[in-house]
């Protein structure tokens, strides 16, 4: 149950002092950590931790790797690669193991930043291709395939999703071919289209996919219905979407009635 801020020292969960000074402080701050906490209130860091997790279970926050973001910031807010690695791992490596079905050898495949295409990038390792990723992660995990070449876009570090962008990035992607574009996203929305929480990646990925054959959306049900900060590519613009069982069904149908694939694993 999610709870209004009038609410949340009401009829909500019970509160000690110390949890009630935590959700205050997220009606201010973007993020709080556990060191700091634990150094104000004077408390150990695993009793900050558990705090967190009693205000997590009852919907006041989101944790996070370090700490904790307010519950409204996550619309539009881009989870830190640790903390978006650990969120519906189940569905991402099953719609990964998917996509990888749709890659021939021969192609000249991009990989995004993504978590769910880090899944995909493991998925590769007995395949020929040319990857070109800006993803720092992907690279390291296709280093040693003897058979893939991967092509790093350059651009400046985004410790947040340990990816390259920026205008040097996007003067190296205008130089290639792209056969299939793989992303994730924030969000996606029939009419509003696939949406970012961060405008240079959003940027980039659009240079991307104005250089591919086709794009392949890889995003679980949670993604569906949601709008986030910066609209990158329109429907109209996407091949196939690969998701989860938990999609709705007429969710799916409305994308298959715009022409679009639809795949649920």
């Amino acid at each position: 149950m999610t709870y209004t801020k009038s609410e949340r020292f009401g009829r909500g969960p019970h509160l000690n002092p110390r949890q009630q000074r935590i959700v205050r402080r997220l009606d201010e701050e973007d993020k709080l950590r556990v060191s700091t906490l634990s150094s104000d209130f004077g408390v150990t860091e695993e009793t900050i931790r558990r705090d967190l997790e009693f205000l997590e279970k009852h919907d006041l926050l989101i944790r996070v790797h370090g700490g904790a973001i307010p519950k409204e910031k996550t619309e539009g807010f881009e989870l830190p690669v640790l903390d978006r690695q650990s969120k519906n791992m189940k569905e991402k490596k099953a719609i990964a193991a998917l996509a990888a079905s749709y890659i021939n050898d021969g192609e000249i495949i991009a990989l995004d930043a993504s978590t769910t295409c880090l899944q995909l990038a493991k998925n590769l390792h007995h395949k020929q291709l040319t990857v070109i990723t800006n993803s720092i992660s992907v690279s390291i995990e296709l280093a040693h395939q003897k058979d893939i070449t991967v092509i790093l876009t350059g651009g400046y570090l985004r410790v947040e999703s340990m990816s390259l962008v920026g205008i040097s990035s996007d003067k190296i992607i205008n130089d290639y071919h792209v056969d299939k574009f793989f992303i994730s996203c924030s969000g996606i929305d029939l009419k509003w289209g696939v949406s970012e929480s961060h405008e240079l990646q959003a940027q980039t990925k659009k240079r991307i996919a104005s250089l591919a054959e086709q794009t392949f959306v890889l995003a679980d049900h949670s993604k569906f219905g949601h709008k986030s900060l910066v609209h990158w590519l329109p429907t109209e613009k996407i091949h196939t979407i690969i998701s989860d069982q938990q999609l709705d069904d007429d969710i799916a149908k409305q994308y298959q009635s715009a022409g679009i694939y639809v795949h649920r694993v």
